[in-house]
């Protein structure tokens, strides 16, 4: 299945990417953005399903982790390198890494402009869920795109981090912690400026204390039809 995947965004890529100047519509695109613990994969996963359902001419498909891996493609870079930019560490740092593992010296720069270069040339032809990877700030400006951000209170997401990962208490913690903010920095990664918070850059914002996964995801269907996502 994830070989199946991956070669059908690997052509999609090349296909949008030579064709990004001739076509003016774009998307439709929906984007997730998630503290820790707010289960935004299973609901991604379930959202495609659901808008499956009623498709019967361009499927759609949720996409994260494969954003990672097209990226590193273009850069002959691993995916686990392209992950450690997106996790948000420091410039030096993540420099010294890539020029000790890497033949040619990639830095910060280029692979925060191939990203975004992959990313919007997969969302042209539409048909996506996009699960984090700040691409509500890449598509802030794009037309047809839907931007949900899925909070919750700190305790209810490390009921849930406990529940999904089977880790400790004091674990959980600490990474809901570290990727929280790592997450917050990112988003500024591709702002050009730096605004006091991001909620301009998002349609809605949902607490899943309050809304199950289907709750969840019928939410966003509403939400994405109401829009003109979708007839």
């Amino acid at each position: 299945m994830e070989n199946i995947l991956f070669k059908y965004f690997e052509n999609r890529y090349k296909d949008t990417s030579s064709s990004l100047n001739t076509n003016p519509s774009f998307g439709p695109v929906i984007t997730l953005s998630r503290q820790a613990g707010c289960e935004a994969r299973k609901i991604g996963d379930l959202l495609v399903r659901e808008l499956n359902k009623n498709q019967t001419h361009k499927k759609w498909h949720c996409v994260d982790k494969e954003l990672l891996t097209e990226s590193a493609r273009e850069l002959n870079l691993s995916p686990a390198k392209i992950e450690h930019f997106l996790k948000g560490h420091e410039n030096n740092k993540f420099v010294d890494v890539f020029a000790a593992f890497s033949k040619s010296h990639v830095n910060d720069v280029k692979i925060k402009k191939t990203l975004k270069e992959v990313l919007l040339s997969l969302c042209h032809d539409g048909h996506l869920v996009l699960v984090g990877r700040a691409a509500a700030a890449i598509l802030q400006d794009k037309p047809n795109t839907l931007n949900i951000r899925l909070t919750a209170p700190f305790d209810w997401r490390i009921d849930s981090i406990l529940k999904n990962k089977k880790v400790t208490l004091e674990v959980a913690e600490e990474w809901a912690i570290e990727t929280d903010e790592n997450r917050f920095k990112l988003f500024y990664t591709f702002l050009e400026k730096r605004p006091g918070n991001l909620d301009y850059l998002f349609d809605a914002s949902l607490n899943r204390k309050h809304f199950s996964v289907p709750q969840t995801v019928e939410l966003i269907m509403y939400m994405a039809k109401t829009k003109g996502l979708f007839k």
